[in-house]
């Protein structure tokens, strides 16, 4: 396959190391690296098909802790696009000893962040697993994922066997998995049939965007098939509760499909379950999204717990002052 880098592409990479190589809060020791890969972009009928779609090149931001054997998250972000809180998962993890992977996956592919192509970012992140796998500073089977909002919904499905079967290497498999606050909304073929990787779910009771109920249900049903998969639901909490700056970063996401059941039917179509026909955003079910807000309280569990999380899943010591706050 033949790496197809413009120039914008070349000038988002120039871009993007200077974002990250100019932070400043993490200690020195900590390497970084601009990556760029293949991929396919995809719309998620021809995801969901497994066929079909355009070669592409993207970029990534690395950071590496130590020299060698490096346990590494990687963090998708969908049309939202960067955020500073991003930047705060990136140091909280890198000061745990993790190291991060920030994949861009928006620059010149998504045309509407109302669009249905979120689902398509699994072909990114299983082409960011292969990658980082032949790093070596990296521990390819300490490999893990987060992903937020739209890109949280393509993380949590990452996890499906299906899409492991068709998009990864039987030899290599994510470790962990942390959405937060995806849309359960969708109900696709086999998605209740889940790797042995750990899942978490993190998001708000009171999200009026991506209801929480539909992920509980979602949650209920994987488990019991065995699935290792939980969910943190924060009370008086609403969508994107972890954004200081949520209400700058709605990125047009003007409706919600909270009140919809949509499946998958044949050949990847997605249909409306009420009504037996192809889903359109213009049907009924679909209502205004509700308001991004901060929640304070759930913003600083979750920045306790997901470190937690991943420092559990690749075996690493947990630090004291953490460990001090996790016993109060």
């Amino acid at each position: 396959m033949i790496m197809l880098i413009t120039r914008r592409l070349c000038l988002l990479a120039v871009l993007l190391g200077w974002l990250f190589l100019s932070a400043t809060s993490v200690r020195a020791a900590v390497s970084s690296q601009i990556i760029t890969f293949n991929t396919v972009t995809m719309s998620d009928q021809q995801l969901l098909r497994g066929k079909g779609g355009e070669s592409a090149g993207i970029v990534g931001a690395l950071k590496l802790p130590a020299g060698k054997n490096n346990p590494v998250v990687i963090l998708l972000y969908g049309a939202s696009g960067y955020t500073y809180e991003l930047q705060d998962w990136v140091e909280l993890l890198n000061q745990r000893g993790i190291g991060t992977f920030m994949v861009d996956s928006t620059n010149g592919r998504i045309e509407s962040s109302s669009s249905l192509r979120r689902m398509a970012l699994i072909r990114d992140a299983y082409a960011a697993l292969a990658q980082l796998a032949q790093h070596p500073g990296i521990d390819r089977k300490r490999i893990g994922l987060i992903g937020f909002t739209q890109s949280g919904q393509a993380a949590l499905y990452t996890g499906m066997k299906r899409m492991q079967s068709l998009y990864g290497q039987a030899d290599l498999s994510f470790a962990a998995i942390a959405s937060f606050y995806p849309d359960c909304s969708f109900q696709y073929r086999e998605d209740d049939a889940l790797i042995e990787a750990p899942v978490r779910i993190y998001h708000g009771a009171d999200d009026q965007v991506n209801a929480a109920d539909n992920c509980r249900h979602y949650v209920s049903r994987s488990a019991g098939t065995g699935a290792n998969i939980q969910i943190t639901s924060y009370p008086n909490a609403g969508h994107a509760f972890d954004l200081i700056r949520s209400d700058k970063v709605r990125s047009g996401l003007e409706h919600s499909l909270r009140g919809c059941t949509i499946r998958e039917g044949v050949k990847g179509i997605l249909l409306n379950q009420e009504t037996g026909r192809v889903f359109r955003m213009e049907d009924d079910c679909v209502q205004p999204a509700g308001p991004w807000a901060y929640n304070a309280a759930a913003a600083n569990d979750v920045r306790l717990k997901l470190p937690q999380f991943f420092t559990q899943v690749f075996k690493l010591e947990e630090p004291v002052s953490a460990a001090r706050l996790a016993t109060q």
